[in-house]
């Protein structure tokens, strides 16, 4: 036995079995020590708040066939420690109190099989609650947040784990979040936005869509490394429809020239493109990169894409009748053909074969995702989320952002707003179809070349297109791509003030003009365009404005500046859990008043 004095206050003794500390009732405050008298003093001590982790986030169902899961023994040093460092009015405390953690327990339970046989595992609850504390705390990586939380016993409280708990590593967190799928994560964010609902903190008249662009958590490949991944990309096409009797060394000198130069011009960057030495430097870095994967053990994940890619196209069965006439000599078109389809294919970065590049605005350019958020105007609760590569168009995302809404509350909201990026008339069209009222911005259709562009051509009430000075123009028959042609009058054209302005250069100098159009698409645009004059849609985006903040606080405060995984499912994860998160700051800052 070992006795060890602190002063004259306290002291601790060691024996072969059990630690003793004894601590003076001086060394604490006077409300703190009336706390602890209290806790240890009653048989209330299970319903206390300090002790409902614990309690609540382990518990099993007595269901059949229901999990088991790890219990976690408290000891009292624990809850000494608990009560002096957790504070009730702390942040994460009130957060934790808002989460319905059984519910996330039952939601997980269906993937695991351990009800009878095998070890007991961490509860979703306990897993889930890392995984929130990740997108809260500013940790660099979740084996950063697992250092974190295991000197800090708020953590540690918020988790359900005690001082000398042994923590799950970041494997674990891979494992659950790869299991449990992003349709579980969707539910439990459904189950936060209905208990908004509850607290009456979402009013369903007027939403918001808007998307930015996430920088991935990988390198984008640089232009003249993508050109060496497409002429690779090509050359084992060449190979494999070959079956297999070349080799790199045997291919021509003027095939392998030419893969090259028609990667470099399918990649289309412009700075390759006008340098004349760009296909060799390109030919010889492909020579390379062959030879030291062959010198490298495994395969990288590259390699895999190029694979998959190349055995992509071989199945078509369209591009085997192509292989067959051609492989033997392929000409230039034939392989540009080739090309787009398997840039298509091909990773954008090196670490996230899901990533792609895309344009962010008008100017930057970047590798990534887009993350947009469908927002109810009344307190800024995130109805649903969208996760996408970047090179994905954001028309194709409001939709279905919407019925995941209206799964989740019942009813479609009754208005929308949105930016000129869902100016498209599938948007309109589905926004009708759903009887949802649309206030988004018009967008611009510049003209393709000289001559007033198809905005100064107007509908009029008989729904006869009319050009700038009201002559009406002459309906065509519509052509095989979907245009109808318009043509105005020759004796309109030569008499008209505005035929220098009006006119493009293969039409002048007296016309007449001459435009094709979509028709049901140009009234949509010319309708939604008379919409933005209304106040109602001024007010509607004036609203809109006001949510966008909530992408600066994503990405100051949860993690939105950068996606944290390497793929997109992963990264659709990390938009869910990130929309969780701000729904639940939410719903924590209004729990008094709600």
């Amino acid at each position: 036995m070992a006795t060890v004095m602190y002063g004259h206050s306290s002291f601790a003794q060691c024996e072969m079995e059990d630690l003793t500390l004894c601590l003076s009732a001086r060394l604490f405050p006077a409300e703190l020590w009336l706390a602890i008298k209290v806790w240890f003093q009653t048989d209330k001590c299970d319903s206390h708040w300090l002790s409902a982790p614990m309690r609540l986030m382990t518990t099993e169902e007595k269901i059949p066939g229901y999990p088991r899961w790890k219990q976690i023994g408290i000891d009292s040093l624990s809850w000494i420690l608990f009560h002096l460092l957790v504070p009730a009015t702390h942040p994460l405390v009130q957060l934790w109190q808002v989460i319905d953690w059984q519910a996330i327990n039952r939601l997980c339970a269906p993937v695991y099989r351990n009800s009878r046989y095998g070890q007991r595992a961490w509860a979703p609850a306990q897993l889930f609650a890392l995984l929130l504390l990740f997108f809260v705390l500013p940790v660099s990586s979740e084996c950063g947040l697992l250092r974190l939380v295991a000197i800090v016993p708020l953590y540690r409280w918020f988790c359900g784990f005690g001082l000398f708990t042994q923590l799950p590593d970041h494997s674990t967190l891979h494992t659950f979040r790869k299991n449990v799928g992003a349709e579980r994560f969707e539910a439990i964010l459904s189950l936060v936005v209905m208990l908004c609902l509850e607290r009456k903190l979402i009013a369903n008249n007027l939403v918001h869509f808007d998307m930015m662009g996430v920088p991935a958590s990988a390198r984008p490949w640089a232009p003249h490394e993508r050109a060496v991944l497409l002429t690779l990309g090509l050359v084992r096409y060449l190979e494999q429809a070959r079956k297999g009797n070349e080799s790199l060394e045997s291919l021509p000198d003027a095939l392998r020239q030419l893969t090259a130069e028609v990667a470099v011009e399918v990649l289309g960057n412009k700075r390759l493109k006008k340098d004349p030495q760009a296909p060799g430097r390109v030919w010889r870095s492909v020579k390379r990169w062959t030879q030291e994967r062959q010198e490298a053990n495994g395969q990288a994940l590259w390699e895999m894409n190029l694979e998959e890619g190349v055995q992509t196209l071989l199945a078509e069965e369209e591009t085997m009748r192509d292989m067959a006439l051609r492989a033997q000599n392929p000409q230039r078109d034939w392989l540009k053909k080739l090309a787009q389809r398997l840039k298509a294919q091909l990773t954008h970065a090196c670490g996230d074969m899901d990533a792609r590049v895309g344009k962010v605005n008008d100017t930057l350019l970047q590798c990534g995702y887009w993350l947009g958020f469908l927002v109810d105007n009344l307190h800024s609760v995130i109805t649903a989320v969208r996760v996408v590569p970047l090179n994905i168009a954001q028309r194709s995302e409001m939709l279905p952002a919407l019925d995941r809404h209206q799964t989740t509350i019942g009813t479609y909201p009754q208005a929308v707003a949105a930016d000129s990026a869902q100016d498209f008339y599938a948007v309109h069209e589905g926004l009708d179809q759903r009887e949802i009222q649309g206030h988004i911005a018009s967008r611009d259709r510049p003209s393709g070349g000289s001559g007033l562009n198809t905005a100064y051509f107007t509908w009029d009430e008989a729904n006869q297109l009319r050009c700038p000075e009201g002559k009406m123009l002459s309906a065509g028959k519509l052509g095989y791509e979907g245009r109808t042609p318009f043509r105005a009058q020759a004796s309109d054209c030569r008499v008209c003030g505005r035929k220098e302005e009006c006119l493009p250069k293969g039409q002048q100098p007296d016309g007449p003009r001459f435009i094709r159009l979509r028709v049901v698409s140009h009234r949509r645009w010319h309708q939604n365009r008379e919409h933005t004059r209304t106040e109602d849609y001024k007010k509607a985006q004036k609203r809109r404005f006001a949510s966008e903040g909530l992408f600066g606080l994503a990405e100051r405060l949860f993690r939105a500046d950068k996606m944290p995984y390497r793929s997109e499912p992963m990264n659709h994860v990390a938009g869910l859990l990130i929309g969780t998160a701000m729904n639940l700051t939410l719903l924590a800052r209004h729990g008094a008043t709600a």
